[in-house]
């Protein structure tokens, strides 16, 4: 018993030596066959031609969206959202981007294999695991031509590494008609959601220029902040809520403040055209600068979206309300102000913006949401303090 007890330890230790020394060839050859490989061009001579690309098709594991040149090089739109002007900076990097991908290591050509490299075609991928159900998932790009004949197809899969100061990142890419995934290397920035590739410019009105603000909802309450006094310390100008109901008082500075701050740092997360929504019941919200610039803001809450809201922006010049300070470093000169309110004019006119209600709220705010009683005995217990 005890002899066949030590012939099973030896030719099971034999055994485990030589998948081992197995385990250790198979990867040596295949590290040297990475080693060995040279990095060459995925799509060859592609680079010469990326001006004759006239649209970008892009398919996701959400949504299908395509993105088309317009009359000049610099002007890109999106048919999906009414030809809304999409980055040309964005189209720009994407089309040398594909056509500047190499090839550092080949990698499976078994399709059971590519959820793992997220280099499925989109509607067939499955997340691998939990963490990957947080990533995009497989993106498949096509530039075409202007004969709508294709240029180059690739799927862009799991990175690797981002590209950093200039220097290309890793990614996992496969060409849709090809087994063979690779190891690419290049720089991309390719998002998923069609939304992020859209101009994001809105306008921007800093606090530090505005004069007052108001908001009126359509039950006519109207709240309605105004600029405090200059400040002499440089910590910058508070504004004022008008018409406190007695026995109240502004229970924050920062949330009146946040009301002139409204088109402070807009941004918005879609965009379809105004006349496909009802802005007969919005709440308006009216911002004025000191140098000029009026802006209307209409809000609604978005249908079958909680927590998001759809707004349009109206700007208009108007040099009888301007109020010139020179102590002032932030107000714009008379042919800035009416050259920013122009193009807000063409770039906002007819357009409605899907927004989150973290910019809503600062739009549609009530009395009751900046105001709290005014206890005198509190005013008492700071004396004594």
């Amino acid at each position: 018993m005890q002899m066949r007890n030590k012939s099973w330890a030896i030719l099971l230790g034999a055994a485990v030596i030589l998948g081992a020394a197995g385990w250790w060839v198979a990867t040596s050859r295949e590290q040297s066959a990475q080693a060995d490989f040279t990095p060459r061009p995925l799509f060859p001579g592609l680079t010469g031609k990326v001006n004759e690309v006239a649209s970008l098709e892009v398919a996701t594991v959400k949504t299908l969206f395509r993105i088309e040149r317009g009359a000049t090089a610099d002007h890109w739109s999106m048919p999906s959202r009414h030809d809304y002007p999409v980055r040309a900076d964005l189209v720009r990097k994407n089309i040398l981007g594909v056509a500047g991908l190499e090839t550092v290591e080949p990698r499976t050509d078994k399709p059971e294999y590519y959820d793992r490299l997220q280099v499925s075609d989109p509607d067939l991928y499955q997340p691998a695991d939990e963490a990957a159900k947080a990533d995009p998932g497989p993106i498949l790009m096509r530039l075409v031509d202007a004969d709508a004949k294709p240029m180059a197809a690739v799927i862009l899969g799991k990175a690797k590494s981002f590209p950093v100061g200039g220097k290309p990142g890793q990614i996992h890419v496969r060409k849709p008609d090809e087994a063979r995934a690779w190891l690419a290397q290049g720089i991309l920035e390719a998002p998923a959601d069609p939304a992020q590739w859209l101009v994001k410019d809105m306008i921007k009105l800093d606090r530090s220029r505005v004069a007052a603000a108001s908001v009126t909802h359509p039950d006519g309450e109207v709240l309605r902040v105004t600029r405090g006094p200059e400040k002499t310390d440089g910590s910058g100008i508070d504004f004022v809520l008008q018409n406190i109901p007695k026995g109240m008082k502004a229970s924050s500075v920062y949330d009146v403040n946040a009301v002139a701050g409204g088109l402070a740092y807009p941004s918005f997360e879609d965009v379809t055209k105004a006349s496909e929504l009802d802005f007969a019941k919005a709440t308006v919200t009216e911002i004025v600068t000191l140098d000029g610039v009026k802006a209307t803001v209409r809000t609604i809450p978005a249908p079958d979206q909680d927590k998001k809201f759809w707004i349009t922006v109206s700007v208009a010049y108007d040099a009888a309300l301007a109020k010139p300070n020179t102590d002032n470093k932030d107000l714009l000169k008379a042919e800035e102000a009416e050259k920013q309110a122009n193009e807000a004019i063409r770039r906002l006119d007819g357009w409605a913006y899907l927004v989150a209600d973290h910019v809503a709220r600062d739009l549609t705010r009530r009395m009751k949401d900046l105001v709290e009683a005014d206890r005198p005995d509190d005013k008492k217990d700071e004396k004594k303090g």
